[in-house]
């Protein structure tokens, strides 16, 4: 999985902000078997992936990449590679991916590695490192509670039209709106109902259709 995580330190007077290059790769016990020296070739491909994740970064190209290995109890093996880069390129570009949920949790083992650099880190700083993590779930769940409040909006909207479009004051027989000042001013409501109902409807309408569409995109670009 090579994956590219931004990392910000809030740090004053200024924020230090990195990229995590890495790569975590799982090989069956059956995979390591087929290979001479299964765990060499795993090591050798997960610094490929390192490199692979940011293929114009000098640093991934370069540095070599700590390697994290993991053994599991039916015989397969992860290993993770990470390089640290502070281009600003790098971070601008990763900040733009939206992370799934596999991807949140490197994203997340990411920002504690970071931690365990010689950063000088204050009390407190990973939970700034985790903070930053921006992951692919979190962002579709606020574009789907905006879309939904559009629907809500929208819908609130066209009944209030609707409910304004119905309303009908009748004048109390025998009075006379210069006369009487209730009149006058329910029969100005009455009006200002009839001139905002039809656009209050329409408007409403939109604003549902838009929140339609507005979800219907975010859960087709998951």
């Amino acid at each position: 999985m090579p994956l590219n995580v931004p990392v910000t330190l809030t740090t004053p007077p200024i924020d230090r902000r990195y990229t995590v290059h890495t790569d975590r790769q799982r090989w069956s016990a059956e995979q390591l078997a087929d290979q001479p020296d299964g765990r060499a070739a795993l090591e050798t491909a997960v610094r490929e992936g390192v490199r692979k994740a940011a293929s114009t970064c000098a640093y991934a190209q370069l540095t070599e990449p700590d390697i994290d290995l993991a053994e599991h109890p039916d015989g397969s093996v992860t290993m993770t590679g990470r390089v640290l880069c502070d281009e600003a390129d790098c971070h601008a570009a990763a900040q733009r991916h939206h992370f799934d949920a596999a991807e949140s949790i490197e994203a997340k083992a990411a920002a504690e590695w970071v931690a365990q650099k010689e950063l000088d880190l204050a009390p407190g700083e990973l939970a700034v490192h985790q903070e930053h993590v921006r992951t692919g779930y979190y962002d579709q769940q606020e574009k789907r509670r905006a879309s939904y409040g559009f629907m809500v909006v929208g819908v609130l909207c066209t009944a209030a039209g609707a409910g304004m479009g119905q309303y009908q004051y009748t004048k109390p027989e025998g009075s006379s709106p210069g006369t009487d000042i209730r009149v006058w001013f329910w029969q100005n409501i009455d009006s200002l109902c009839n001139f905002l109902a039809f656009p209050m409807v329409v408007a409403g309408a939109l604003l549902v259709m838009f929140g339609v569409v507005r979800l219907a995109i975010t859960d087709n670009t998951q």
